[in-house]
C-alpha cells in the first residue's frame, strides 16, 4: 500500500480457509488469488472471511471476495458491519469525523479512500468475542479487540498461541516498508485501547500477526505492547503540556502535540483522532472542560 506495508493472514484447516481481512480494492485479485495458487489451493477453498473492522484498507477487498471466492462467508464484528457495509456510513462517522474539529483530509486523500474501498458488499453475519471458527484440524478463537475502532476483531489459536490482530495495537505508530516511522497510531477509545493492549499481553502470545508491521515474535511481542501503552502516556503527557486555563482547538492540539512526538510524514491528522480520545476521557473525569472557540470545539484545563 504505497510505502507501507499491508498484510491478510490465512489459516488453513483441513476444510477450507479463513481468510482475516481483504486489504483494499484490487488486493484479493491481485494478491490473494495468486497467493492462493501459489499455496496450491483453488479460490473456493476459502470458506470464512473476517473483517478485522472498519478502515477501507482491511475490507476494500470485499466485493471481490464475494466474486472471486464463491464458498466464502463474509462477516464482521456488529459495530462496525454498519461502517463496512456502507462508504457514506464510513465517510461520514469514520473518515468525516474530523470536519467537525476544524479539519479535512486532503481532497487526493478523499479520493484515495473512496477507489480503495471498493464497491459496497453486504456481509453475512457477524462474530463476536469467544466465537470458535474451526476449519477443520485448527479452530481460532474470535477475540473483540476494540480501541482502534469499537468493533475491531482479532484471532488466537491456543495451541500455537498466534494472535492475528490487525491494528488492535499500533505501538508508536506505522512505518514504511524501509522501517522508519511515518503515520500516527488513531484510536477512538483511550481506554477501550489500553484495555485492548493489556488482554493481548495476558495472552501470552509466542507471536503476533498485524496489517502494517512485520511478524513479531518472541521477545519483540511484550516489547510492542510496551510500546503501544507508551505511545498512549507520551500523548497523555504531550496533551498536558499543551493544555491551560486559556481554550485550545484541535487543530491547535494537533500541531502542538504531533511535534512533541516527533512529527508524522503521512496521515498526521490521524493523530487528532487519538487525541480526541485523549479529550473524552479527561472530559469524563472532570480534568478538562470543552467550550467553543471561533466555532469549533475548544478544550481548557478545569
Amino acid at each position: 500500500m504505497g510505502s507501507r506495508r499491508l498484510a491478510q493472514w490465512l489459516v488453513l484447516g483441513d476444510d477450507g480457509a479463513l481468510l482475516f481481512d481483504t486489504g483494499i480494492a484490487g488486493t484479493v485479485t491481485d494478491r490473494i488469488e495468486p497467493a492462493l495458487a501459489g499455496l496450491g489451493l483453488t479460490p473456493d477453498a476459502v470458506i470464512e472471511v473476517i473483517a478485522s473492522h472498519a478502515d477501507v484498507d482491511h475490507y476494500g477487498g470485499d466485493a471481490e471476495a464475494r466474486r472471486l471466492l464463491p464458498s466464502a462467508r463474509i462477516r464482521a464484528h456488529e459495530l462496525d458491519r454498519p461502517l463496512i457495509e456502507s462508504w457514506e456510513a464510513i465517510a461520514a462517522e469514520r473518515y468525516g469525523w474530523y470536519r467537525g474539529y476544524g479539519l479535512d483530509y486532503e481532497a487526493a486523500t478523499w479520493r484515495w479512500l473512496a477507489d480503495a474501498a471498493g464497491e459496497e458488499a453486504r456481509l453475512d453475519g457477524t462474530v463476536d468475542d469467544g466465537d470458535e471458527i474451526d476449519v477443520g484440524g485448527i479452530a481460532v478463537r474470535v477475540l473483540h479487540l476494540p480501541g482502534h475502532s469499537l468493533g475491531h476483531l482479532g484471532l488466537f489459536e491456543p495451541h500455537s498461541r498466534t494472535a492475528i490482530i490487525a491494528d488492535a495495537a499500533m505501538a508508536g505508530g506505522f512505518a514504511d516498508l524501509g522501517g522508519e516511522r511515518v503515520s500516527p497510531p488513531p484510536y477512538v477509545d483511550l481506554g477501550k485501547y489500553r484495555a485492548t493492549i493489556e488482554r493481548l499481553r495476558s495472552l501470552a502470545p509466542a507471536r503476533i500477526g498485524t496489517a502494517h508491521f512485520p511478524a513479531i515474535e518472541g521477545d519483540e511481542v511484550e516489547a510492542f505492547l510496551d510500546r503501544s501503552m507508551r505511545e498512549t502516556l507520551e500523548l497523555d503527557g504531550a496533551l498536558d503540556a499543551a493544555l491551560g486555563p486559556a481554550p485550545r482547538s484541535l487543530p491547535a492540539l494537533l500541531d502542538f502535540c504531533s511535534a512533541r512526538l516527533g512529527g508524522f510524514r503521512e496521515m498526521e491528522l490521524e493523530l487528532s483522532r487519538s487525541l480526541g480520545a485523549h479529550l473524552a476521557a479527561l472530559e469524563a473525569a472532570g480534568a478538562v472542560e470543552r467550550v467553543e472557540l471561533d466555532g469549533l470545539p475548544a478544550w481548557r484545563q478545569r
